[in-house]
């Protein structure tokens, strides 16, 4: 190995608690794996070629985490030389080599950690049957977040494309607030829920767990290297839009409700939480973008980790799917117009600056055990693109399942894919079971949307209580002791019924 050449910027935080993860074990191990197919086999030394010249560009995939001296935090050390053996390798399945196997595979990977004494990244190149092949990539998490990696992946692919950056939930447009400002109504409303959302964003460590199912482990120390992908088949994106529409809602709601919609028919074939009219908390952790505007890769300081966690609490207990599109469509929309990514965000640097790195660590792990998933999606790109010559006919990515069960969700060339990654120290979760059930879900939905009318998505709330809020924010703009006064007694309320209810 090649000795360092020279020290790069300082890991940020989030790429501290990335490795530092993996530093405990390979059960915690934080790879991004994205799979790749392609209907013809691709050539090894195009691709190598392709790596040297557009990857290794990026400062990086050609450096090493070493420790610093003294304290508990990491720098990124740049290699002289690049092992390009062990970075792009090419692995032969049994045969039949088909899909099945290939998720196999994906799932035995999980059983071994990247060398840290290589840049924390590598390519596989597996053939298939039907002279076929898929492209694995493996990445650390510490290397950069969905957002980075995607931008990176494109430039290898040869592609400079428009996009909205992947965030969960879309950001209303700039104008939204200006608009909202010329009806006192609108804005009054809110400001209120803007409120509540710093208020629940305050006591977020302190929010009850999810009820016990079977799709919840009780605590991380449970996870193991034994995991299980599986990816289903793919739903036209313009159908999602379609029934976004009919609720005056989004492709993001959607995908939400439909996603809502599964894990309670999952439930219900496997549980019991929700016999006899329960109410149960179901909720799911998803990555929130802390950028704003399209990223420059390759700037150091916008390369990496610039993301927050956010629980989203979803509405499990509705029957009738018109029901669960609308209260999914709600669950979102409070959080766009909640402050709480950044308040969160804020906590979670304050607490890795003054507590011991263990104490951090199991800060942090007590707020992952609270929620029974990670769910991501991410819009990737909207036409075919090419690696070394080939056209990708399928593309897919597999989240760090620091839960007994991750939802990932991928817009490619007009479709929607959704792929299901399980810790089998969570109890046996059938994956593909879940994938199956995500396909007939949406077109399940997707026909009770048409029953919908521009006037049933939109709850009509008294006049009287409109004006009621009005009133109350007239007042507490004119004093702002009452205003903070409001606050607290908010952050008090959401935390006595987080603890106590």
């Amino acid at each position: 190995m090649a000795q360092p050449a020279r020290i790069e910027r300082p890991m940020t935080f989030l790429g501290e608690l990335m490795y530092e993860w993996t530093e405990i074990g390979p059960r915690l191990e934080t790879v991004i794996t994205t799979v790749l197919h392609f209907d013809k086999v691709v050539d090894r030394k195009l691709v190598e070629a392709i790596i040297a010249e557009k990857l290794l560009v990026f400062d990086r995939f050609r450096s090493i985490v070493k420790p610093n001296a003294g304290s508990h935090t990491h720098t990124w050390t740049r290699l002289k030389r690049i092992d390009m053996s062990y970075h792009l390798v090419e692995h032969r399945l049994p045969s039949p080599a088909t899909r099945k196997e290939l998720e196999a595979f994906i799932s035995s990977m999980y059983r071994k950690q990247l060398d840290t004494s290589h840049p924390l990244w590598r390519f596989y190149i597996v053939p298939l049957d039907g002279n076929k092949c898929a492209v694995v990539t493996r990445i650390h998490h510490s290397v950069g977040d969905g957002v980075t990696l995607i931008e990176v992946m494109l430039s290898l692919m040869g592609r400079e494309e428009a996009k909205k950056q992947p965030h969960v939930f879309k950001k209303r447009p700039p104008a939204s607030w200006t608009k909202t400002m010329a009806n006192p109504l609108q804005f009054s409303s809110r400001c209120l829920h803007f409120v509540l959302g710093a208020a629940k964003g305050s006591t977020y460590p302190l929010r009850r767990k999810d009820t016990p199912n079977v799709l919840k482990i009780p605590s991380i120390a449970q996870l193991t290297t034994e995991k299980k992908v599986a990816c289903g088949a793919s739903i036209p994106l313009q159908l999602f839009k379609e029934a976004g529409r009919r609720m005056d809602g989004t492709v993001n709601d959607m995908i939400v409700a439909t996603l809502t919609a599964t894990l309670r028919r999952y439930l219900l074939a496997h549980d019991t939480c929700l016999n006899d009219g329960n109410t149960p908390r179901i909720s799911v952790l998803f990555p929130f973008n802390m950028r704003y505007g399209r990223i420059n890769v390759s700037d150091p300081k916008q390369f990496g980790n610039q993301f927050t966690l956010l629980p989203l609490d979803l509405p499990i207990h509705e029957k009738d799917p018109i029901s669960i599109m609308l209260a999914s469509k709600k669950c979102c929309d409070e959080i766009k117009e909640s402050p709480m990514a950044f308040i969160i965000t804020g906590l979670n640097k304050l607490a890795m600056s003054i507590l011991p790195a263990k104490w951090y660590h199991t800060l942090t792990f007590t707020c992952l055990e609270k929620s029974t998933g990670m769910f991501t999606n991410v819009p990737g790109p909207k036409k075919p693109v090419l690696l070394a010559g080939q056209v990708v006919s399928d593309l897919m990515f597999y989240v760090p399942a620091l839960a007994s069960i991750t939802f990932s969700v991928l817009s490619y060339n007009g479709s929607i894919r959704f792929g299901v990654m399980t810790n089998q120290g969570g109890g046996k979760i059938n994956p593909n079971e879940l994938t199956n059930i995500f396909y007939e879900e949406f077109h399940c939905l997707y026909d009770a949307s048409k029953g919908l009318h521009p006037d049933v998505q939109r709850s009509e709330t008294n006049p009287l209580t409109k004006w009621a809020i009005l009133c109350v924010f007239i007042l507490l703009l004119s004093r702002w002791d009452y205003l903070l006064t409001v606050y607290i007694a908010a952050t008090f309320i959401t935390w006595l019924m987080e603890t106590c209810l």
